[in-house]
This record gives structure tokens, sequence and C-alpha cells, in this order.
């Protein structure tokens, strides 16, 4: 049976954080085989974030995460917001590469991969982001290896493709 993602986010707000996201994200994501290993409510008017990983693993030891991330208020462009992160990324570990597969007015579907570096594995993912009315919202799938397979990138874009904005108790499709 399929759940939706964006369900799991209200839930989780509704049930121990302290604000309520005004958007979210519609998508058919089965959360069976996964757990969630983080989560953080950034406080009234700036978002949250929930991270899953594969059942048995944790935050800290982990092989593959899919996040939801909401930045309320962020009224910065998405091609402009994601440049921004890329630029400090690669300040912070020359090496990391980045390519974006689909972009619109309202939203970006990009790879990036980033190197061993400070202390952290190997990571790449692939993310899309989307302009909501009320803020940033991102979506990814990340694996600790050097390069995502083509068989995990045809599979993860079109999960992120499929996803979108929703607004209001009738989770009405903004985007």
């Amino acid at each position: 049976m399929t759940s939706k993602i964006y369900i799991l986010s209200f839930a989780l707000l509704l049930s121990g954080c302290k604000s309520t996201p005004i958007e979210a994200i519609y998508t058919e994501l089965d959360p069976t085989p996964w757990t969630i290993g983080y989560q953080k409510d950034f406080g009234v008017g700036n978002g949250y974030i929930r991270e899953w990983v594969p059942k048995g693993e944790n935050i800290k030891s982990w092989t593959k995460l899919f996040s939801i991330e909401f930045l309320e208020n962020e009224k910065t462009p998405i091609h402009k917001y994601s440049n921004n992160f890329l630029k400090k990324r690669q300040e912070q570990c020359s090496g990391t590469k980045y390519k974006i597969l689909k972009e619109t007015d309202f939203s970006r579907t990009y790879i990036i991969n980033f190197p061993s570096c400070a202390g952290q594995e190997a990571q790449s993912e692939i993310t899309r982001m989307f302009q909501g009315n009320d803020g940033l919202h991102r979506l990814s799938y990340a694996e600790k290896s050097a390069r995502l397979s083509q068989e995990v990138i045809t599979k993860w874009n079109q999960e992120l493709q499929n996803s979108y904005v929703v607004k209001g108790p009738n989770k009405t499709r903004i985007r």
C-alpha cells in the first residue's frame, strides 16, 4: 500500500513540532522501507526538515537518505538559491560536481556529487526544489557513493517529477 509522504510530514508537525506548514509536498513515495532518521522544526515561520533512512539504519550510519525540507518565507528564486548553495559547497570541498536535469520557472531538478571532504564520506544526490507561495521546498534522495547509477537517477527523477506543492486543508495543487 502506497502512502503519501506529505501526510506523514503534516502528522509529524502536528504531533510534536511548534509550527504547522502552510504548504507541503505531495509525493507517492512508499514509506514502508524507510524510517525517520532526523527531523527538526526550524521554528515558527522558518520551516522544517525530515530525513528518512532505510529501516535498520540511522542518521549517523546510513547508506541511503530521502529528505523533505521546507524553507518558509524563503523568497530567493530557485536558480539563485541553488547556485549559491553550489558555490558555497564548492568552496568547502573542491571537486563538488553539479548537473541540472530540468528547470522551469518554479522548479529545478539537479544531481550533485560531493567528494569525500572535511571528514564526510562521498555523497551523491538527486534533488528537486520547488518555489511555493510560502517558501522553498526541497525533495532529495542521496546515497553515500561517488555517483548515482543511471537506474537510480531514472527512478528518482521520475519520483521527483511526479511530486508537487499542495496547500490548504484540501491539499490543493499550486505548482
